[in-house]
């Protein structure tokens, strides 16, 4: 006899027995308390009641277009399930320990609710296919919310850039000081990267939009499914193609915990920048009080709290990611309830990473510069250098061998404690003879803004093409957000 007939029939209601797990039929005897406690996941699981209920939705509207399950049955379904999505909403939704996950806790909710009915809402599904299809669900959230949190990020980075296109500091490589460079420009390099994360997201919707519901716990079903309908419905392009791969995949968990983990790099490594640029030897900005703490015993401090903290929790992002690696490491293919520790692992990375990404335009928006501390470090360190042994080839030299004077030319200036700027022509001249008057204009640090003309580099007029780029670039991802 089919669902759609025995709906017909007049049917004794049978409740649910307060406790008792929904699969206990094979078993004679209950679990062990102790052994509830130690499998139970609703205590972080239940943040996927939402895409649960979703899913559940979209699963019983299939079972009755194929004729498994009746209208009536349905629409009893579909308004459990809202007044379900109501109790969890308002707090007052009974989660049971006992019932292991937020699955199993909706399902028997159900089940007290409208009785017989909620007993078929699982007909042609498994926990397997169904906790795969909830975090995907979720992971394709979290992806949206990332990706939106990395463009209000650029928005700040790129109005902070413009206002600061032609404001220099000494830029480094080896934590040295290297060559003058603007703010604006380093300020997009950090809308650089997180363009990168952006794109590894968009991959990630490409390469993971597939719905494993309809793939049961690894064979799929006798009965009559249809598996794209349901794919359709929930706005993935295409149903799995191999029931036992869908239902142990968990690729999509592990590289969202890759996308993460870059994220968090870029972020602790920024972070690590103002940390030093905000420093008390550097102090070429100040930190906005808003994101500082201060200390219990020393009144005068003002501490980058936030950053070291955005610094530290990168670090347990990448613990994280690395004990899924693990976990996924040591399983024969398909499904097994190790799997149950991935949502610990990656509900605590989606939290850090969506966090520290909100911060982003705070400091951004926020942080100032000192410009008499930066115009003095600008002439330190010989910054000029690298311009001036460029000058000498613009002349005809060889690079090495302008290379050569010009590090000559440096040795003088570091055994006499003068800087590049304070030489006369004639001093100059001593050690590189080539050298003409205009060169003295050349060590001015100012200059960078108009002698870098090339594409990419940190001169005027490929800063206001980085802006431009970035303006229609935002313009772009917020035009197909609306």
């Amino acid at each position: 006899m089919t669902d759609r007939q025995t709906t017909d029939q007049p049917k004794e209601r049978e409740e649910p027995q307060p406790g008792k797990p929904l699969w206990a039929g094979r078993f004679a005897r209950g679990v062990a308390p102790l052994v509830q406690r130690y499998t139970r996941s609703v205590h972080f699981d239940r943040r996927l009641a939402p895409q649960d209920l979703v899913g559940s939705r979209a699963h019983v509207k299939m079972l009755a277009a194929q004729g498994i399950l009746s209208q009536e049955d349905l629409e009893l379904i579909l308004k459990g399930l809202d007044q379900i999505e109501e109790e969890i909403r308002e707090g007052r939704f009974p989660y049971r320990d006992e019932l292991e996950d937020i699955h199993m806790n909706i399902e028997y909710r159900l089940q007290e609710l409208i009785g017989e009915a909620g007993r078929r809402i699982h007909t042609g599904r498994s926990r397997n296919d169904q906790v795969s299809l909830d975090m995907r669900l979720f992971c394709r959230e979290v992806v949206l919310t990332w990706q939106r949190l990395i463009v209000q990020a650029q928005i700040q980075l790129v109005d902070k850039a413009s206002l600061l296109r032609s404001d220099l500091y000494p830029a480094w490589t080896h934590l040295q000081a290297a060559q003058p460079m603007s703010w604006g420009h380093y300020l997009l390099a950090l809308a650089e990267m997180l363009r990168r994360d952006y794109q590894r997201l968009q991959s990630y919707l490409s390469q993971h939009n597939v719905s494993p519901l309809g793939a049961g716990a690894l064979s799929g079903s006798t009965l009559d499914l249809d598996p794209d309908r349901t794919a359709k419905e929930l706005g993935f392009e295409e149903s799995f193609r191999n029931s036992y791969d869908v239902v142990g995949d968990r690729d999509f968990v592990l590289e969202l915990a890759q996308v993460g983990t870059q994220i968090m790099l870029h972020l602790s490594r920024m972070a690590e920048d103002f940390i030093y640029f905000a420093s008390t030897p550097v102090g070429w900005v100040q930190l906005p009080d808003e994101l500082c703490t201060g200390s219990s015993m020393m009144p005068q401090k003002k501490n980058p709290d936030l950053l070291e903290l955005m610094r530290g929790k990168a670090s347990s992002v990448i613990g994280h990611a690395h004990a899924l690696t693990v976990l996924l490491k040591g399983l024969a293919t398909s499904y097994h309830r190790d799997l149950q520790q991935d949502k610990e692992h990656l509900f605590a990375i989606v939290d850090i990473v969506g966090d520290s990404l909100e911060l982003v335009p705070l400091l951004v928006r926020g942080f100032t510069i000192d410009r008499d501390r930066t115009a003095q470090a600008l002439q330190e360190g010989f910054l000029m250098a690298t311009d001036l042994a460029e000058y000498l080839v613009g002349l005809g030299l060889p690079f090495r061998s302008a290379h050569e004077k010009v590090g000559k030319l440096v040795t003088y200036c570091v055994n006499r404690n003068l800087p590049l700027h304070g030489l006369s022509l004639e001093e100059i001249q001593q050690i590189i003879p080539e050298c003409r008057p205009d060169v003295e204009k050349l060590l001015n640090p100012q200059t960078v803004l108009q002698r870098r003309k090339h594409a990419g580099a940190t001169g005027l007029n490929s800063i206001d093409a980085q802006l431009s780029f970035w303006r229609d670039w935002i313009e772009e991802r917020q035009g197909s957000n609306r």
